[in-house]
């Protein structure tokens, strides 16, 4: 039985509560030595509903809670500090029901607004947490099938994201490695690639945001495997996720072993790139190439 429950996740998002809430709980069953069917034996429901609890396919309620907490080894004096941290799960974030941000991103928004590092890897564009306006507008609209009304407020969107880098307490660190092919890839007219370009330029020594390329020079590597983000949360036990997206939505890995294999390609890609300082010089050579 514990004596005094483990530390809550800073609710900078409440995507990132629920998240918490969902691995506090496995934790929980994992210890009292229980199986999902003996919870849900005990909660008389479907094994399936504890599946989809402890991967947040589906959330909590206080009911199930208030009855599994204490069969789970919780003591009765804590069951209200964990039913606070439920309520507080339950608000709602500014990206929730926002219909600029597709269904199937929204919850990539919330952990995003919640991590406390990022690091991304990326072959097809710039970061979108490191997008100029002119260069989001030119990715949103390609193949877009909205009003431009729309398209404003989806770039709107993009660049509110962004400010979690510049949160008074606690800003988002971000690890940024971009192919060069991403820096000479035309996105837009010529003018939107001089912007974003100039953008990074300003990056060398940002507080929060290490940037880093990846040159041509530099030959094969797994990173031409694909795109990926890893996200990292406050908790210090929070092995945190691997985020990865297709043409048809994205997909969230949390395995250890996927978990491993993701951040040592990271670490070996960010071996191989060049330096901030010179990242930062190539960006300028291309964009004096540019005129």
């Amino acid at each position: 039985m514990a004596e005094s429950p483990p530390e809550a996740p800073p609710l900078l998002s409440p995507t990132v509560g629920r998240r918490w809430l969902a691995q506090e709980f496995r934790r929980l069953r994992e210890a009292a030595g229980m199986t999902q069917a003996d919870v849900a034996k005990r909660l008389r429901c479907a094994s399936t509903k504890i599946t989809h609890l402890e991967s947040m396919r589906n959330p909590f309620n206080a009911v199930d809670l208030e009855i599994a907490l204490p069969f789970l080894g919780v003591p009765p004096d804590q069951v209200e500090w964990y039913l606070r941290i439920w309520e507080a799960s339950r608000e709602k974030g500014w990206w929730d029901g926002n219909q600029a941000i597709p269904s199937w991103f929204s919850l990539y928004v919330g952990l995003e607004w919640g991590a406390s590092e990022i690091h991304s890897w990326d072959l097809g564009h710039v970061q979108g947490l490191l997008q100029a306006p002119g260069y989001a507008e030119a990715v949103i609209r390609d193949g877009a099938t909205v009003d431009d009304d729309t398209i404003k407020e989806q770039v709107a969107t993009r660049l509110r994201r962004q400010e979690a880098m510049r949160r008074p307490e606690a800003p988002l660190r971000l690890h940024a490695i971009l192919d060069e092919s991403v820096l000479r890839r035309r996105v837009g007219s010529l003018d939107v690639m001089r912007e974003q370009l100039r953008h990074l330029a300003t990056l060398d020594g940002h507080p929060t945001i290490t940037l880093q390329v990846m040159p041509f020079e530099r030959g094969e590597h797994r990173g031409q495997l694909g795109s990926f983000t890893w996200l990292g949360f406050p908790q210090a036990d929070d092995p945190g996720v691997v985020y990865v997206e297709n043409q048809s939505g994205g997909l969230y890995l949390e395995k250890p072993e996927q978990l491993s294999e993701f951040r040592a390609d990271f670490a070996e890609l960010s071996r191989r790139a060049l330096s901030t300082t010179a990242s930062i010089n190539l960006i300028r050579a291309i964009l004096k190439e540019l005129g």
